[in-house]
């Protein structure tokens, strides 16, 4: 048999309009929030697709003692991302392709945590 994970990333958000607004313009979708209506939210879910992310709400001191990290996320759609994207001036690392095997790019999220979109190319 074999084994199948999902991996769904809490990320600490400051503000959950502005983060929900953000996710809404790269074409995320609300799936739940833990409050109506769904900005005054303290835990909530996006997806676009079969990616999840979580978004929770962190105060400016506990976001500045979290750790975060980058977020990779695999994709056969990189291409069709960039160029949706793109045009959003959100972009901060361009698609090309790596040396070490990945065509990718990348962007910060509205409180810093860093995305990575790519797919291998080896």
């Amino acid at each position: 048999m074999m084994e199948h994970y999902s991996v769904h990333p809490v990320l600490p958000v400051t503000d959950m309009q502005r983060s929900l607004a953000f996710w809404s313009k790269l074409g995320f979708v609300l799936d739940f929030a833990d409050a109506s209506p769904p900005e005054s939210a303290s835990y909530a879910g996006v997806s676009r697709g079969d990616l999840v992310l979580h978004l929770q709400t962190f105060t400016p001191g506990q976001r500045a003692q979290t750790q975060t990290m980058a977020l990779r996320i695999e994709t056969d759609s990189v291409d069709q991302l960039y160029a949706e994207w793109e045009c959003l001036g959100i972009i901060t690392a361009p698609l090309e392709e790596k040396p070490w095997g990945n065509y990718e790019f990348g962007f910060y999220d509205p409180d810093n945590t860093p995305f990575f979109f790519y797919r291998e190319t080896r």
